[in-house]
């Protein structure tokens, strides 16, 4: 993408987050339909990712672990690759269409699954030796959120926080059609759906650039990446995931559907001449991975 191109999308990216309207908030995820292709279409998260978290917090705490709470599970994709390390696991969603997709799945019974808020999750004061929020802290009351962290963590207990942006579809070596398919996903992102994304979908934007958490030891890591191959119809279907996209259709529920556009760049751009269904294609994005450790001391703080 050319400089003074990316410059205009990402201006009018910004300018469609500040003039967002509550439509674009976790109600979106009240819908049967749209878990049911969350579930089907979020991918997994890389072990390396979990176990960097797990490292952090080996670093001061024993095992056995007791309690993760893994905060906006969604459908579960991170929840289910922790049980082989705590006692006990408890998803969190505010949404329970998503919690009952998440419950669908034959899962381990050190597994559960509850409906609830970031700003008040139901576990006792100092019980929780780690806390996951994968890809849902841009949907938080950050400084509620963090007040909680603070009162269910044990003393040395972990926050692990990560988040990608937009999966795209992604050649290597091959850094022209790279370009190409991200103004695609840019444009698509920034100007046909920027104005129904949410206040928080800033932090996603910038990486995370303007979330601290709040204690003194943290890290930062944007060394991981999402990577895995699939179908040009399942990466559609994987579009309409996006909290965005269900927005779009709520709004303009008789409107074009915009998705056939997106197909037929893709298509083109990666020379592809088959069903969207036979079309293999290889997805990419980078992760962000932000970690921290309560005090050891029980201290008041002045979360």
């Amino acid at each position: 993408m050319h400089g003074s191109r990316a410059r205009v999308l990402v201006t009018k990216l910004r300018f469609s987050i500040r003039n967002v309207t509550m439509s674009t908030e976790t109600s979106q995820f009240k819908k049967e339909d749209h878990a049911a292709i969350y579930l089907k279409n979020r991918p997994e998260w890389p072990p390396e990712i979990i176990q960097r978290s797990l490292s952090f917090l080996r670093e001061k705490n024993p095992e056995p672990f007791k309690l993760a709470v893994d905060v906006g599970c969604g459908s579960g994709q991170n929840t289910r690759p922790l049980t082989p390390y705590f006692e006990k696991i408890i998803g969190v969603d505010v949404s329970e269409a998503q919690i009952r997709a998440a419950q669908s799945l034959k899962n381990p019974p050190n597994v559960e699954f509850r409906i609830g808020s970031a700003e008040s999750i139901a576990v006792p004061d100092r019980s929780v030796d780690l806390i996951t929020c994968a890809e849902s802290v841009h949907w938080f009351d950050l400084d509620a959120f963090f007040r909680e962290m603070d009162r269910i963590l044990k003393p040395s207990g972990c926050i692990a926080i990560y988040t990608y942006h937009k999966i795209r579809p992604w050649v290597e070596g091959d850094d022209v059609k790279n370009e190409q398919l991200r103004d695609m996903i840019m444009q698509l992102c920034s100007v046909t759906l920027g104005p129904y994304n949410s206040p928080g979908a800033r932090h996603l934007f910038n990486r995370l650039a303007d979330i601290r958490i709040p204690y003194d030891e943290t890290v930062r890591n944007e060394s991981f990446h999402i990577q895995y191959d699939t179908t040009v119809a399942s990466y559609l279907d994987y579009i309409r995931s996006w909290a965005i996209y269900q927005a779009y259709l709520e709004k303009n529920p008789s409107g074009p559907d915009i998705l056939k556009e997106v197909q037929k760049r893709l298509m083109g751009i990666l020379g592809l001449d088959c069903l969207p269904e036979d079309a293999r294609i290889r997805t990419r994005t980078p992760v962000v991975l932000l970690l921290g450790r309560k005090p050891h001391t029980c201290i008041e703080t002045s979360l």
